[in-house]
């Protein structure tokens, strides 16, 4: 190659490199880096804060009950809404009581696609416009456009997902219908699993959260699907959950009277009342209870 051909290569690279850094460094002032599909980084929260703000199972009077599930995750100043319960005035109206403020959410996590659990979306597009929305591959492709059409932003996860520091899905699993759970490991605790409603089966999900977190499963809370669950599959679910270590146990939303009954009965020292307006905190000396 003749020299000066070689002189205008090479001017020409260096030209591409600096745009390309250029490009990269205004690019990622306006749009940092989003959570994405990673193997689990073995990292841990101090302490995680979980507050039940949409749920059937009724709390204090100023609460409004509603059928479906939502709740405040807060893992070491990362805040997380987990589903958004049936209705946006419910959800708009519980925070307002519990003095919880959405606004400021990192990111939404939806276990799955049903009305109960997405509903309430519509307040999170008007207090937080362009939110990220984390859903399980699989979920309803007319509930994701109309997720989208509120202007917040989807993005459907397949696999177990780090989406901060001691944070992950579980991965999509199949119930029906393709559900996700989320899981948080506390420092010196153990991991805690929230489910939706577990329609992939709260016992293989409490299975994979221990695996993914490579750590006990310290606590498993939220709706469990167990409302016409034999005696036999309780005591099944029960034997799962004292094999990975399970010390607290807080059933919720779809979970089922017959259900909250047995895990009360059977594993005493770990059950939690679950209800609306309960707020639980997770740290290395264990969990505290409020409302």
């Amino acid at each position: 190659m003749a020299p000066r051909s070689a002189r205008l290569l090479l001017a020409s690279a260096l030209i591409g490199l600096v745009t390309a850094a250029l490009t990269w460094a205004l690019l990622g002032r306006s749009n940092p880096v989003r959570p994405g599909p990673a193997r689990p980084s073995g990292g841990s929260v101090r302490e995680l804060r979980v507050s039940v703000i949409v749920d059937n199972n009724p709390g204090p009077p100023a609460l409004k009950s509603a059928w479906g599930f939502s709740a405040l995750v807060e893992a070491d100043g990362v805040k997380i809404l987990f589903d958004s319960g049936p209705d946006p005035d419910v959800l708009k109206r519980n925070a307002r009581e519990l003095g919880v403020d959405l606004s400021d959410v990192d990111l939404v996590v939806i276990s799955h696609h049903h009305g109960d659990h997405v509903g309430g979306l519509p307040y999170l597009a008007r207090v937080s416009p362009g939110l990220l929305v984390y859903v399980p591959s699989g979920a309803d492709p007319a509930v994701l456009r109309s997720i989208r059409s509120l202007g917040l932003e989807v993005t459907e996860l397949d696999d177990p997902t780090e989406l901060s520091n001691g944070v992950w899905t579980t991965g999509s699993m199949w119930g029906p219908p393709a559900e996700q759970g989320l899981i948080v490991n506390v420092s010196g605790l153990g991991a805690v699993l929230i489910t939706g409603c577990a329609h992939p089966k709260v016992e293989l999900m409490a299975q994979r959260a221990a695996e993914i977190a490579d750590e006990r499963l310290y606590a498993v809370l939220g709706g469990f699907h167990l409302g016409s669950a034999t005696e036999a599959r309780l005591e099944g679910i029960a034997r799962v959950f004292r094999s990975l270590g399970v010390e607290f146990v807080a059933p919720l939303h779809c979970s089922g009277e017959r259900a909250r009954s047995f895990f009360r009965e059977a594993m005493p020292s770990a059950y939690g009342d679950g209800h609306m307006g309960l707020a639980l905190t997770f740290d290395r000396s264990g969990v505290s209870v409020e409302g």
